[in-house]
């Protein structure tokens, strides 16, 4: 059953008032308290009468952690230990400013039950201390189950507001005792720092201190740092047992050997709260538990450049945490250390010193000691005075005891003013320079003191510590340098451009030496010219920034830098000449210089110079520092240009990797952080800006892939397998669906440990590439199909090559024998048309002789077409007469394509005409006329027309908007698919079959089309028939026939002579009855070469009429001798055939057979023009 409060505190009156007998006096013991444990005592001895309680005790809030800084003596709970805020129940009630009342322990879930199964306490009240914000808690605690009462809370909380001042009053109380203690514990360690004593017992004192400022029984311990920075040696440990600091002098520091060992290695704080179980100790820790030491807490010892000097270790005999009071202590301790530690090196190197040089004053009796009378005569002069100064005894006294000061100080009246401190406070030190008898000077040491003897004087012993003092000036002008390079690093160090870098030497070297000037100069290649882009400069002193020659400043200066010797000059007028740069140095205000150069590489590359405005002694030290400085600055303004390098090349390899399309990927395995830019986030479908994460990496991959994929990055994230990511894998867009290719590579990054913590590579999509491949795997495994239809298709256009050949061939054959015929039907042609003009018989004879000419002339068309389709005949667009011609072709396409089919032809007499080829427009109307009979193997009709039409734009033909005759060829034959269709233009294409058509007939009329500015169209659909239409521009001339006009009348007759030339003696004689018949005196020759020789005869002639081909010197060869020996003789070119390959475009030109009107027309219109 609980217990009842007033089962502990009573409720009688008698004891209401010893109650608040016991409060009020709580309330003035509290006001005196100095302490917590006396505010303690207070509180337990109150509570246990006012709510009986069995244990107090005090929590303070330090930090976010609940301290309990005093309990109940006689029932310690957890006495100077500390815990989270957020997990013991004081720090509930401070947090929530509440009281808290707990009857079980056991049951109330706030409890941590782990800090209270060892304890006595079953029940508790939590009181907050200190208002607003409470700053600490008082706990009372039962070792029963207790259901606590109003009266009990209000008794509690009232003596929580008795002790909220209490408690700040002892906090202040004791921060100040520990304050006073860590001073007067402070100044004990600073004297004895600055004391001469053994840095032993410094050490040791320093350890001792610590160990009585901390109230937990620490151990101290101080290790140092040997010289080679790899071993902890024994400095102090007065409290630890011998044993232990044997054990541990010498170790080797690491990244695991103890606390002392790993604090130096790590050069930080090292807090080892239990031995038994920290790994740090794994090596040492039956050493530590040997000894009963159970924590450890060391931090590094540093020097005043931050560099470990050793450690300096707390040691517990019980685990512990560091409480804040004991890391306080130890902060000051481990700087004031490092000052002694660093005191200890100098120290060893001042005792070698002396120890020399006590060798050899000893040795030499340096003790001087002279005595004086009360004027400051000299009555005594022993031989380590002889020995020092150099003046024999004899030889000084008598003599005023300061003739070997210096002349200033006796000027100044040093020495009287030792001997008048020394009568007034009984010494005088003196420390100076003194003047040996060679003149040389020494740094006396020494003491004045009056002489206690009735005569009175003064006696002064002094020795020569020459070498201690400028040892000392030494070690002050290292430190100086120390300290002016570590300023140097730093601001060389911040600087980002190689300007920047100069500014901060020159500045901080001028400022240094306190010199006028100081300015960094950039010399160019061949040592020549050099620059000064920035300087600094003393007040009133101008800057000499700007640009040099190298030999104005003298040929010593000159050869001094380029050979890489450092130029000094204390007194540029007494030491520079008049024309050796003098009048340079001079200019720009240089009384002094010191000019350090810099070579590189066999090159001067750079030049320092320290001006003085007047001459100055430069020191040795001085030079040196200059030369260092040039050198450190020189490095960095290297680093600064590497720096620059560096960021260049990261520029141009994030170019490269721009344009080489490939992206990168970084997993941070530790932190599980994925890091895409944008190019891979494209591969994945995912905008730039969209976070990503693992996930999105998995669930981007494709199903099919996502297995493989993974197990390859899981084996490179392996610390066992540690395989190069190498993996092709498709991803399907997140945003856009759309499936990709990726070629991913990589490698783990794993620790010392073998912990993979990243594993990064590249990136690039390869669809293009996986298309390609795919295709080219389609195309092997069909290529033995491909074969054979590219070996069809090779033997199909052989067989069409042949029939082209076969064309060809018979091409050539007719276009040889049209000429042939042309030369038959000249004279055939000639005579019937002179039988027709003479009316040569009767009427029958003359209906004979038209019937025969009719026959000439179709035979002569025949020969043009035959000439055609030869391919003889270039292509000549003139108006044509479409309807006449189509009416006249309409007998020979009927004879042509059989009595099967039905030919109508059907063409308006008023059709005007069309710019065209007569003769290659009736090649193309055959064969048209012949496709259409072949596609009508049954019989059909074929309708031939011509139309004129008007085109709009979008018209099928796609010709331009304007005027056209349309000339169409349409059959009722099989007709042809689209994809026949499709092709139906194309050369060599046929569906005739193998040696029944050349494939050319539709291709040839489509490209006459074409030169024609015309268009060809068709249509057609199967078993319905086929439509062609050939589009021609509408003519908006006469064609040539109706426009020739009145032919040469016969009565006219033409005067002059002819020299007519052909082989063919038919057509030679027709051609000369026709021009004998036009009135011209005609002069025959039956070869070339003939008549070459009537021209060589002196033959005179007005026209030349010659036939084109003959064997030896051509029509052409002779037309143009003839225009060289007889310019303006009329010329006319007779010609079987009809190409004009090898003929002079200006030659006039009559093509065989022909009439004498034609020969007539001919003559009449180019002797006119003539």
């Amino acid at each position: 059953m609980p217990t009842s409060a007033a089962a502990y505190t009573g409720s009688s009156d008698h004891d209401g008032k010893e109650r608040l007998s016991h409060v009020l006096n709580a309330s003035e013991r509290l006001v005196t308290a100095r302490s917590m444990d006396e505010v303690v005592d207070v509180l337990r001895e109150t509570a246990r009468v006012t709510v009986g309680a069995q244990g107090v005790a005090v929590i303070v809030n330090d930090g976010g952690r609940c301290a309990y800084v005093a309990e109940d003596a006689v029932s310690p709970l957890w006495q100077g230990q500390t815990f989270p805020a957020d997990a013991c129940i004081s720090g509930w009630a401070m947090r929530h400013g509440k009281t808290v009342l707990i009857s079980d322990v056991r049951l109330d879930p706030r409890v941590p039950q782990e800090a209270y199964a060892r304890t006595f306490v079953r029940s508790l009240v939590m009181v907050p201390i200190g208002r607003p914000t409470p700053v600490a808690a008082l706990g009372a605690y039962w070792a029963d189950v207790v259901e606590h009462d109003q009266a009990t809370v209000e008794r509690l909380e009232s003596l929580g507001r008795l002790a909220t001042i209490a408690i700040e009053n002892a906090r202040l109380a004791q921060a100040r005792d520990r304050a006073a203690a860590l001073g007067a514990a402070q100044n004990r360690i600073l004297e004895l720092a600055v004391q001469e004593a053994p840095s032993r017992l410094t050490l040791e004192a320093i350890v001792r201190e610590v160990e009585g400022l901390s109230a937990s029984g620490l151990l101290g311990s101080i290790l140092l740092l040997d010289e080679d920075g790899r071993h902890l040696r024994h400095g102090a440990g007065p409290s630890l047992p011998d044993a232990y600091n044997d054990a541990i002098d010498g170790i080797a520091i690491g990244p695991s050997v103890g606390s002392c060992g790993t604090a130096a290695f790590r050069n930080e704080p090292v807090f080892v709260s239990d031995i038994a179980s920290d790994l740090l100790w794994e090596d040492f820790r039956e050493l530590a538990l040997g000894h009963a030491l159970r924590a450890c807490w060391s931090i590094p010892i540093r020097s005043s450049q931050g560099a470990v000097l050793g450690t300096f270790a707390l040691y517990h005999r019980e685990p512990r945490e560091p409480q804040p009071a004991d890391l306080e202590i130890v902060d000051f301790v481990v700087r004031t250390a490092g000052l002694v530690v660093e005191r200890v090196g100098a120290e060893a190197k001042v005792r070698t010193s002396e120890a020399r040089y006590r060798q050899i004053v000893e040795g030499a009796e340096d003790f001087a000691i002279i005595t004086f009378d009360g004027d400051g005569i000299l009555t005594g002069w022993n031989s380590g005075a002889e020995r020092i100064v150099g003046h024999r005894a004899d030889d000084v006294i008598g003599t005023r005891g300061d003739f070997f000061y210096t002349d200033h100080d006796r000027a100044d009246g040093v020495f009287d003013r030792e001997i008048e401190r020394a009568r007034e406070r009984g010494r005088a030190v003196n420390e100076r320079w003194h003047v040996r008898k060679d003149g040389s000077l020494f740094w006396g040491s020494g003491l004045l003191m009056p002489l206690a003897m009735d005569h009175g004087g003064y006696v002064k012993i002094f020795r020569d510590r020459t070498a201690e003092h400028e040892a000392e000036a030494a070690l002050r002008e290292s430190e100086a340098r120390l300290r002016f390079f570590d300023e140097l690093d730093a601001r060389l160090f911040g600087a980002r451009q190689a300007s920047d870098a100069m500014l901060a030497a020159t500045e901080l070297l001028g400022r240094k030496l306190g010199v006028s000037r100081c300015a960094y100069a950039d010399v160019d290649t061949d040592s020549d010219r050099f620059w000064i882009r920035s300087d600094y400069n003393a007040p009133g002193i101008a800057s000499s920034t700007g640009t040099y020659s190298l030999d104005l400043f003298g040929p010593r200066a000159a050869a001094d830098m380029r050979a890489g010797r450092t130029l000094i000059v204390r007194d540029v007028a007494g030491e520079v000449g008049a024309g050796e740069g003098r009048e340079m140095f001079q200019a720009i205000g240089i009384g002094a210089i010191v000019c350090c150069p810099l070579v590189k590489d066999g090159r001067l590359a750079a030049m320092m110079a320290v001006h003085q405005d007047r001459p100055r002694n430069w020191e040795p030290s001085e030079v040196t520092l200059i030369r260092e400085v040039v050198e450190r600055c020189w490095a960095h303004v290297e680093r600064v240009g590497a720096e620059a390098r560096l960021r260049e090349s990261e520029e141009r390899l994030r170019l490269a990797v721009d344009n080489a399309d490939v992206g990168f990927w970084d997993v941070d395995v530790v932190n599980d952080i994925l890091i895409w830019p944008p190019r891979t986030k494209a591969m994945f479908g995912i905008s730039a800006e969209v976070p990503v994460t693992m996930r999105d990496f998995y669930d981007g991959l494709h199903p099919d892939d996502r297995d493989a994929t993974s197990a390859a990055y899981a084996a490179a994230a392996d610390p066992e397998r540690r395989a190069l990511y190498d993996v092709d894998y498709r991803t399907v867009g997140k945003e856009d669906g759309i499936v990709r290719w990726v070629a991913a590579k990589g490698r783990g990054v794993f620790d010392a440990a073998g912990r993979c913590l990243r594993v990064a590579g590249t990136a690039v999509e390869i669809t293009a590439r996986k298309a390609a491949e795919e295709a080219l795997r389609e195309l092997n495994a069909t290529l033995e199909t491909r074969i054979a239809k590219a070996i069809a298709d090779r033997e199909e256009a052989q067989e069409a090559l042949r029939q082209s050949q076969k064309m060809e061939a018979m091409g050539q054959l007719t276009g040889g024998v049209a000429h042939d015929f042309n030369n038959l039907l000249t004279p055939i042609v000639g005579v019937l048309d002179m039988l027709q003009r003479r009316n040569v018989g009767g009427e029958r004879e003359q209906r004979l002789i038209a019937g025969a000419a009719q026959s000439a002339e179709r035979a002569k068309t025949l020969v043009q077409r035959l000439l055609a389709f030869a391919r003889r005949q270039p292509l000549q667009a003139v108006p044509v007469d479409v309807a006449k011609l189509v009416t006249g072709m309409g007998e020979l396409v009927a004879s042509t394509t059989g009595p099967q089919i039905k030919v109508v032809v059907s063409a308006p007499d008023d059709l005007p005409p069309a710019v065209a080829d007569a003769n290659q427009l009736e090649m193309a109307l055959l064969n048209l006329s012949v496709n259409a009979r072949d596609a009508m193997p049954e019989g059909g009709t074929l309708r031939i027309s011509a139309s004129a039409e008007s085109i709009r734009p979008g018209h099928r033909s796609n010709l331009p908007a304007g005027h056209y005759i349309c000339l169409s060829v349409a059959d009722t034959g099989a007709g042809m698919d689209a994809a026949t269709l499709a092709r139906a233009v194309e050369p060599f294409f046929s569906t005739k079959g193998i040696g029944k058509g050349t494939g050319l007939g539709l291709s040839m009329v489509h490209g006459l089309a074409s030169q024609l500015n015309g268009a060809l169209t068709i249509q057609s659909r199967p078993n319905l028939g086929t439509n062609v239409e050939l589009w021609l521009p509408r003519s908006m001339l006469l064609p040539v026939a109706e426009t020739r006009g009145v032919e040469a009348s016969e009565g006219q007759a033409a005067q002059g002579t002819v020299l007519l030339v052909d082989d063919e003696e038919l057509v030679r004689a027709s051609t000369a009855d026709m021009l004998a018949d036009l009135g011209y005196t005609v002069v025959e020759a039956a070869s070339g070469e003939q008549a070459m020789q009537l021209l060589d005869s002196g033959l005179k002639f007005d026209v030349l009429v010659t036939d084109h081909l003959m064997p030896g010197v051509s029509g052409t060869d002779l037309a143009g001798i003839v225009r060289t020996s007889r310019p303006g003789t009329t010329i006319l070119l007779v010609s079987g055939y009809a190409e004009r390959e090898g003929l002079d475009p200006d030659l006039p030109r009559l093509t065989k057979p022909f009439r004498k009107a034609d020969l007539a027309a001919s003559l009449s219109r180019f002797s006119s023009e003539a």
